[in-house]
């Protein structure tokens, strides 16, 4: 057995610091998922395992199998050492340490002929944030932006509330209006915006185009640069006396509708 591969029994190793890092986001180009289905996730998608960490509590052969065939750095941990290496109160008895993927432009629009990218501005809750990824991949979306300021939809919270879609929908963190303001005129996007004050209700918009969908923050809403570079604002009619809808619920409702459209076509 080698060094990587040793039980470590000690709260103290720096295995432990590695992933407590990722789990902060503290760790540049890295990520955490934790739990059987979610780490079978990644490995399916292709991510690169950095390291893997299993407890006596994980007794799925076959993925501690796939897990020391993935890495290198393969470890054992006892249950005391696994809770403090976990995000989660109830540690599930496996992570592991992944590479994050590197997008370009070109991944956003994906292969589609009439591509759906979807920008998620100052969304600022991951578990949001991961719900909203979750209804982009379900809905057909192409690629997802997440502007400046915003959650990182590569925190471990973020990844959990995605599950797994952030592993498979081609995301990219950290432009800023201008930017994505430029990237849709480059590459002919229509801009649509969710906005609670839209002029036209999102049955009425016309989502078969190549479409580049802005949803924001239900406090802080869409910034003023893209809300003036939208060709169309689609409102969703609300009964009163509710205001306004989560973010990832409003997302779904805006993407199913494109998803119909599209299919109608």
């Amino acid at each position: 057995m080698s060094e990587a591969r040793k039980a470590i029994s000690s709260a103290k190793n720096p295995v432990v610091r590695q992933f407590r890092d990722a789990a902060a986001g503290a760790s540049e180009g890295l990520m955490l998922a934790e739990g059987p289905r979610l780490v079978g996730e990644a490995l399916d998608a292709g991510l690169q395992v950095v390291a893997a960490a299993v407890s006596p509590r994980c007794d799925d052969a076959a993925l501690r199998d796939r897990l020391s065939q993935a890495t290198p750095d393969f470890v054992e941990v006892a249950p005391d050492v696994m809770a403090r290496m976990s995000a989660l109160e109830t540690p599930p008895g496996v992570a592991v340490l992944l590479r994050r993927p590197e997008v370009g432009e070109t991944q956003l629009l994906g292969r589609e002929t009439v591509p759906l990218v979807v920008v998620a501005a100052g969304v600022r809750d991951p578990g949001n944030l991961g719900s909203l990824l979750r209804a982009a991949e379900a809905a057909g979306a192409s690629g997802c932006i997440t502007l400046r300021g915003g959650a990182d939809p590569f925190r471990d919270k973020a990844v959990r509330g995605s599950m797994g879609s952030v592993f498979r929908l081609p995301v990219l963190h950290g432009l800023d209006g201008a930017a994505v303001i430029d990237f849709a005129r480059r590459h002919r996007l229509q801009i649509v915006v969710a906005d609670g004050g839209g002029e036209r209700p999102y049955t009425d918009v016309d989502f078969r185009r190549p479409l580049l969908l802005v949803v924001g923050a239900e406090a802080a809403g869409v910034p003023p640069d893209l809300l003036q570079a939208a060709q169309a604002r689609a409102s969703i009619p609300l009964r009163a006396p509710v205001e306004s809808l989560n973010v990832a619920v409003a997302a779904g409702v805006l993407l199913f509708e494109a998803q119909r459209q599209r299919q109608r076509r």
